[in-house]
C-alpha cells in the first residue's frame, strides 16, 4: 500500500514527500514520488538529482520505499524543446508544448536522463519501482493523450509511429534499470486501447515479472462498464495480475469523493473504500495508491490497516 501524494517541481523544496506521519505507519509500505523532469535536469547536461536522493534517504530512515515517476510531456526542460519539433496543445485549460514523440533530439535527450537516473538508482533497496514517461502524456505521465487527433496527425502521427516511439522509450528504461520494476500507466488513446495492449506486449516480453501496469482512474465502474471511456483496456491491467502485477491509484479520495465510485447510490466513504478493495483485491490487484486525504482519516486507516494490510503482505 502506497502514498500517491504531489509533484516535485523544485530542487529548492524542503519537506519530503516520504513522511513520517504516513510512512512511518507499518501497514504503509512506501510513498509515489512524481518529479518535474526540468526540475533535475534543468540545462543540457546539467542533472540535480538531490530531490531524489533525499526522498530515498527519508524512505530508509523508515524502512519504506518509493516508486519513482518523471514528468515528460509539458515537464520537459526548455532545452529539450528548443532543439526539437515541438507540439502545442491544451490541458486543463492550460497551453502546454512538448516535442513530438518520435523527434530524434527529444529521444536522445531523453535517453541520457534515463540512463543517469538508471546509473545511480537502480538496485537501490528503496526505490520499488520506476514509472515510464515519455513525451505524448497530456499531464507528463498517464498515458492519456487528450490532444485533436486531426492537429497530432498533421504533425506526423500513426499509429504504428506513435505504438513505436512510446516502445524505444520503454527500452531505454528497460537498459538503464536492470533490476528495477518498470511500470506503465494505461489508458486509452484516441478512443482505441491498441497503444495500451501493444506497449505491454512489448514490456512484457522485454521484462517479464519486471514490467507492471497501473491504472489511475481505479474505480470498479470503469472496470465493469463497457460505456465507459477506460474501460477498453482494463484487460490489459487483468493480464498483468496474472503475468507480472498491476497497481490501483484511485480515481479520487474515498473520504470526500464517494461520489466518483459510486452511481448515484450515495455510498460512504467506508462503504465506498470496501466495495473497491473488495473489488480489485478480488480481481487480483495486490498494490494500491491511496490518497493523502484518506491516509489521514482516522476512519479509514482502521480500515485499511485491520481488514485490507494483512490481505496484501
Amino acid at each position: 500500500m502506497f502514498h500517491s501524494a504531489g509533484i516535485i517541481s523544485s530542487t529548492d523544496q524542503r519537506a519530503t514527500i516520504v513522511r513520517d506521519d504516513i510512512n512511518g505507519e507499518e501497514h504503509v509500505t512506501g510513498s509515489l514520488v512524481r518529479v518535474s523532469w526540468k526540475a533535475i535536469n534543468p540545462s543540457e547536461g546539467v542533472f540535480d538529482f538531490t530531490p531524489l536522493e533525499n526522498e530515498l534517504a527519508a524512505a530508509a530512515e523508515l524502512d519504506a520505499s518509493i516508486s519513482l515517476a518523471i514528468l515528460d510531456s509539458k515537464e520537459m526542460p526548455q532545452y529539450v524543446m528548443d532543439q526539437c519539433e515541438t507540439f502545442d496543445y491544451t490541458f486543463r485549460g492550460e497551453a502546454a508544448t512538448t516535442c513530438l514523440p518520435w523527434d530524434s533530439y527529444y529521444q536522445q535527450f531523453k535517453a541520457e536522463l534515463v540512463s543517469r537516473l538508471g546509473a545511480q538508482f537502480d538496485s537501490h533497496p528503496n526505490l520499488r519501482g520506476v514509472y515510464m514517461s515519455y513525451a505524448a502524456m497530456s499531464n507528463g505521465i498517464e498515458m492519456h493523450w487528450r490532444v485533436d487527433e486531426n492537429e497530432f496527425t498533421a504533425a506526423g502521427y500513426t499509429p504504428d509511429r506513435l505504438e513505436q516511439s512510446y516502445n524505444d522509450v520503454m527500452d531505454m528504461y528497460a537498459e538503464a534499470f536492470a533490476t528495477t520494476p518498470i511500470l506503465m500507466e494505461i489508458h486509452t488513446v484516441f478512443d482505441e486501447s491498441h497503444l495500451a495492449e501493444n506497449a505491454f506486449n512489448h514490456c512484457y516480453d522485454t521484462l517479464g515479472s519486471r514490467c507492471g501496469v497501473a491504472i489511475w482512474w481505479c474505480a470498479s465502474r470503469m472496470a465493469t462498464d463497457p460505456r465507459q471511456a477506460e474501460y477498453p483496456v482494463y484487460h490489459v491491467a487483468q493480464q498483468a495480475t496474472e503475468l507480472s502485477f498491476a497497481v490501483c491509484q484511485t480515481i479520487g479520495n474515498f473520504s470526500t469523493q464517494p461520489d466518483r465510485f459510486d452511481s448515484g447510490q450515495g455510498w460512504t466513504p467506508e462503504e465506498t473504500l470496501r466495495n473497491e478493495m473488495d473489488f480489485f483485491i478480488g480481481e487480483g490487484f495486490k498494490n494500491f495508491e491511496i490518497w493523502s486525504a484518506d491516509l489521514k482519516d482516522e476512519s479509514l486507516m482502521t480500515i485499511l490497516e485491520t481488514e485490507y494490510a494483512p490481505l496484501l503482505k
